[in-house]
């Protein structure tokens, strides 16, 4: 699977460079800016449990580019926030609202493992609004896995490859991935790599635009006999 090109590493490098993120509130460790520009500024909605195990860890503004569609366009004062998974179930998918009067921000999230936390942008790239500590906060639609997130690693190597060391022929294998800064994943969207018709003992690669190697994090395989 070839996980790695160029300009992958210089679109999440452009990511990272670019991310200039005004966080209302992101706990202890955001008391001082980090290397993407975050600095915390308290916020009551700092922590709040918005429902299924969900912590809203924090909420702001960010500049750089728009991973939630795909596009990696660049973008600029949209509103993001932060999301812990306080719980012992992985999430597969959850959409949360934020809303005031008839003011209305949707955030999607998927694949969330337990104990980790994520950042996500507003769907529709809007501003953060003034007082967003005014905002109530939603799970408006949740779905947990509904078994342990796995890379199957008894049946398969994936590396820049994927080997099938099954012992039998595999119609497709898919690889699922997110981009990361140390324990934060970045962006509600999930991507997908696969390879079709892997035969036993065959490796094959994949081709996909977003992975970069020693930073994207590999979360789970799935796979079709």
């Amino acid at each position: 699977m070839h996980l790695m090109k160029t300009g992958a590493r210089a679109l999440l490098l452009t990511l990272a460079a670019a991310l200039l993120f005004a966080c209302a509130g992101c706990g202890k460790k955001a008391a001082q800016p980090d290397e993407y520009g975050l600095a915390a500024e308290k916020s009551k909605l700092d922590g709040t449990d918005i429902g299924d195990d969900l912590q809203l860890v924090s909420t702001g503004r960010y500049a750089g580019l728009f991973v939630e569609d795909g596009s990696d366009k660049t973008v600029s004062d949209v509103f993001c926030i932060r999301v812990k998974n306080t719980g012992s179930s992985d999430v597969q998918y959850a959409h949360i609202t934020l809303a005031r009067g008839d003011e209305r921000y949707e955030f999607d999230i998927s694949t969330l493992p337990a104990g980790q936390t994520l950042q996500a942008l507003e769907l529709s790239a809007q501003t953060m609004p003034e007082k967003p500590e005014e905002l109530t906060a939603t799970v408006t639609t949740y779905a947990a896995f509904t078994e342990p997130l796995s890379m199957h690693d008894d049946l398969f190597t994936v590396t820049t490859t994927v080997t099938n060391n099954s012992g039998s022929d595999a119609a497709q294998v898919y690889v699922y991935y997110k981009n990361a800064s140390g324990d934060m994943l970045l962006g509600g969207i999930t991507y997908r790599a696969g390879v079709k018709n892997l035969a036993a003992g065959e490796s094959q690669s994949c081709y996909t635009s977003h992975f970069v190697q020693g930073t994207s994090k590999l979360l789970f395989v799935t796979y079709a006999a």
